[in-house]
Parts: structure tokens; sequence; C-alpha cells
């Protein structure tokens, strides 16, 4: 099938979003980020080993490495993104949070010599304008200074997720085109997930918290992003960087209509208008 890559990045995508909307859970719970990443990688960890394991397709070199560069950037981008959803709506932090595919396609287009197409240009075009309309969403509903400066934070912290989620989509592409398997780069990145998880607990509590009762969250969020993270590898062995990380977060599509309809967050014509232009990126992208 022709440009079936675009079918597995589409698949990746639904995980990533179900993902998100878990991650929103844990914060309306008020399960604080360190904690919530500790019970998900303890999940995360022993599936990916498991998996190599059976599979004999655990491998030890350059893109095993790649992996592990991913695990410091992914943890951090998580932490940063979880923080952020405990002051604002996951219909407008998740689709600001994923556009950070632009990064990643942009240095792809960069470093690795991708074409940079007029649908592409059209879609980055779209999503810096989908960003701004959803960012401003955030100041619309915040007029008080308390509620200014708290929407200042979540901004703050929201970019630091995001582009850390960009140059993690990036090293993705590199490990893959070194050659090594999705499991391997899986495996090489929760390796290094799992320390940061254990000593930023730590660090902020001084010891080590489960969260026993909602230890589901934490396996749900571990199973859904384990299955984008494996078919967004896989789809990067064949096709484009530059298509594929963005189709694939566009994962926000499917959070932002659970924030709607499941946390029942405000219907504004800025947050439409940016998801609707997120949409047609989406559709340029596929081109």
């Amino acid at each position: 099938m022709e440009n079936f890559y675009l079918l597995i990045a589409l698949c990746s995508m639904c995980f990533y979003g179900l993902g998100d909307v878990i991650f929103k859970i844990a914060a309306r719970k008020g399960l604080p980020s360190h904690q919530f990443l500790i019970m998900q990688t303890i999940f995360f960890l022993p599936s990916a080993l498991v998996l190599g394991v059976a599979s004999s397709s655990i491998h030890f070199g350059v893109p095993f490495l790649y992996g592990m560069s991913a695990g410091v950037t992914l943890y951090f981008s998580l932490l940063y993104f979880a923080i952020s959803l405990s002051t604002g709506d996951v219909s407008v932090v998740a689709p600001v949070y994923r556009s950070s595919f632009i990064l990643s396609a942009t240095l792809a287009i960069v470093f690795l010599n991708e074409p940079l197409t007029t649908y592409k240009i059209l879609a980055f075009f779209l999503l810096v304008i989908a960003a701004f309309l959803l960012l401003s969403n955030l100041n619309v509903q915040m007029n008080h200074m308390a509620q200014r400066a708290q929407t200042n934070r979540t901004i703050r912290t929201l970019a630091i997720a995001s582009v850390l989620l960009g140059i993690t989509g990036f090293i993705y592409k590199l490990g893959a085109i070194a050659g090594g398997n999705s499991i391997s780069i899986l495996t090489g990145q929760a390796l290094i997930f799992f320390p940061l998880a254990f000593i930023s607990c730590y660090h902020k509590e001084k010891k080590i918290i489960f969260v026993w009762k909602y230890l589901y969250l934490g396996f749900l969020a571990a199973l859904f992003l384990f299955l984008g993270l494996y078919l967004l590898l896989e789809a990067l062995k064949y096709g484009p960087a530059s298509t594929i990380v963005p189709i694939s977060q566009m994962s926000f599509v499917v959070t932002a209509i659970a924030g709607i309809f499941i946390f029942k967050e405000k219907i504004l014509w800025q947050k439409i208008l940016g998801l609707a232009c997120s949409v047609g990126a989406i559709i340029l992208l596929a081109q």
C-alpha cells in the first residue's frame, strides 16, 4: 500500500491523544506531575524490556543511544506538560504542546535535507496561526491579575515542554535512519526515563511516593504512550519526519474533543478556529 506510513502515523496520533487525556485526568485529581511520571515508568520500562527480550529485538548501538537521549528530553517534556495541564484547559494546552512538531519538521528539513514543499509551508503557516489563537484563548478566560500571572506561568512551562518535545521527535528520526528498530530505541529511552522519574520525585519529596489508588492512571498513560511511540517509530522507518511527526502529534484533535465533551471546557471561537487551522494542516501534510 502506497504511503501506508500515513495510516500508521494516524494510529499513533490517536494513542497520543488518549494519553494526553489521561494526563489531564491525573492533573484534575491533583496528582503531582513527578509522582504521576513514576507510576507511568514502572509500567513502561518492563513492557519495553519484556517485548524486546521476547522478540530478540534489543540491539545496543547508536540507535539505542539515540533512544537514551530521547529519554532525557521526553521526561522533562512530559513533566512540564503535566504541570501546564494543572492550570490550563487540555483543549488549549495539548494542541499547543503537540504543535512542537513544527520544530521537529524544521530540524529534519534543515539537517536531513527532507523536501520543503508548498503543502508543508502552508501547513506550518496554519499551525502558527492555530498556536496564537489557542494561546489567546487562555488570556480571554483569565482577566484578573492573579489569574494572568497563572496564565503566564502556564505559557512558560508549556513553551519549555513544547521545545523539548520537538527535539525529541527529531531524535526519534535520527534513531530510525541509523538503522535501529523501534524496540531498541524505546528501551534505551525507558532506561533513562526510569531513573529520572525516581530522582525527580526524591528531589521534590525527599522520598519515593506511590499513590496506589491512581496506579491505573499510570498504567493507562504508559500503555497509550508506548503504543503511540512504537507506531511513530515504525512510520519513521518508511517516511519523512517532516510529514510523519506532525501527523502523529496532531493527537490534540482527540484531546480537544475530550476536553470539550468530557471535561466540559468552554467552547470559544478562538479555540474552534485554532483547531480548524490544525485540522487543515493535517490535510495539507498528508498530500
